[in-house]
């Protein structure tokens, strides 16, 4: 993508310029081994390094390996690349991985702003790992930077600065959010950007959390679900009609904006196939069978089908083991949502008038209605967009049934009321009756 549509290739730490030399197809293995032998003469005598060879581009009969070697050639000497036999391709860079179809595969059915960052960071500091994790890092740094501030505004005294710090020290402790905040993907942008618009929701600012929303949106399709709780609880602050059109508009404008880079290389149809159309047929679909574990949003709150997000090899066991995990503190998660049904009568009396917990199960929620619909492949590091929301909704729940203790006494009389309001109406005594009114209330008078 970074050479495609920006005609630029990363620099990196490398002894000359490391490069994938990519052979046509090999009709069999021994072919193949004879043409990565000659590959790897030509590069030693061109004064390069073969950094990796067949050993790691291992051929397979069914055909789904990339056929190459990566080298590190001394600049001077990189346009003699194409002289070696065999060779069709030559790609500037780190070595790519072992799959087939991987140097030409841009990911359209995620949108571009994730890896824009990932992009950026490749030529800023580096075509390397290492770097491929620095804005993820910023990313989850940003967020427990957020944390404290959301607490701090909601809980206006000295008390909210104290559980903000707290708050943000717990969610930097959680295994997911701490796995996903390492790792050069695009899901801690999405609660990076999700978070913001809770924040500017809370700052009461429509067009923050739209821009928010949008730039949510715009690092991957789920950042919408957002958008859910952000109409619920704009809904009580502004005109309905002004709020639907302002977040759907910059939703879109961004998006769009965002996509030029694709929409001037590829051409505005291209760009709509790929991107949006055959994105969403992606996303609704079954995308594998086998693979990483599936997990259900219900999992994700138990820590079941936990996606493994990286192996070690112990050679005591002789296996390869996981060491990353996506699995959150499920412990606090349970606890959280226990809190949170407990405080179901009186959401909107927390210090918040109950936006936080709006945002963190409304956004949550969406995700069920999605494995409702039809979206079954899901996995357990989606829950880190709701993580920091989660973390922040049980501090919020926690100081409101704290302060005082008596709230605690308060919510148990209105569950009490509301159960024996139901035995009643169940047991024949009571009847209950719905009642809707509308008012028309004129908001100039």
């Amino acid at each position: 993508m970074l050479l495609r549509y920006f005609n630029m290739t990363p620099h990196g730490c490398w002894n000359g310029t490391r490069v994938t030399l990519v052979f046509s197809s090999p009709p069999n293995s021994f072919i193949y081994s004879i043409w990565v032998s000659e590959a790897e003469e030509q590069v030693e005598e061109l004064g390069g390094v073969v950094i990796r060879s067949s050993d790691f581009y291992q051929y397979k009969e069914d055909g789904n390996f990339l056929p190459a070697v990566c080298a590190d050639i001394p600049a001077t000497n990189l346009s003699k690349v194409s002289d070696i036999p065999h060779v069709m391709r030559c790609i500037v860079g780190y070595c790519y991985p072992n799959s087939r179809d991987i140097i030409d595969y841009m990911n359209y059915e995620h949108p571009p702003l994730g890896k824009y960052f990932i992009m950026l960071s490749m030529v800023t500091l580096g075509d390397d790992p290492v770097n491929w994790r620095v804005p993820s890092i910023l990313a989850g740094a940003l967020i427990l930077l957020m944390i404290y501030l959301v607490l701090k505004l909601v809980i206006r005294d000295e008390v909210g600065g104290i559980l903000g710090v707290i708050a943000a020290l717990a969610t930097a402790m959680d295994p997911l959010f701490r796995s996903m905040s390492m790792v050069a993907m695009l899901d801690i942008f999405v609660a990076l950007f999700t978070y913001l618009t809770l924040y500017l929701t809370l700052r009461n600012s429509l067009t923050g959390t739209a821009l928010a929303l949008a730039l949510a949106f715009s690092s991957k399709f789920s950042g919408a679900f957002a958008g859910v709780p952000a109409l619920i609880e704009w809904f009580r602050r502004d005109v309905p009609a002004k709020v639907v059109l302002v977040l759907l508009y910059v939703s879109i404008a961004v998006f769009v904006l965002l996509a030029l880079p694709i929409i001037i290389h590829d051409g505005f149809m291209s760009w709509w196939a790929n991107s949006v159309e055959g994105a969403f047929r992606w996303h609704l679909s079954v995308k594998t069978t086998g693979g990483p574990p599936q997990a259900m949003p219900w999992d994700w709150l138990t820590g079941r089908n936990a996606f493994v997000l990286h192996y070690v090899f112990d050679k005591v066991r002789g296996e390869w083991v996981a060491d990353l995990v996506a699995r959150g503190n499920i412990y606090i998660y349970l606890l959280t949502t226990a809190l949170s049904i407990f405080v179901l009568p009186v959401v909107r009396g927390l210090p918040d008038k109950g936006t936080v917990f709006v945002f963190t199960w409304g956004t949550y929620i969406m995700y069920i209605i999605a494995w409702l619909i039809g979206v079954k492949t899901q996995y357990s590091f989606y829950m880190v967009q709701v993580t920091p929301m989660l973390y922040t909704t049980l501090f919020v729940i926690i100081y409101y049934l704290t302060t005082p203790l008596s709230n605690i006494v308060y919510v148990a009389k209105k569950w009490y009321k509301l159960f024996k309001a139901l035995w009643d109406w169940f047991s024949g005594i009571a009847h209950i009756e719905l009642r809707v009114e509308v008012k028309y209330i004129d908001s100039r008078e």
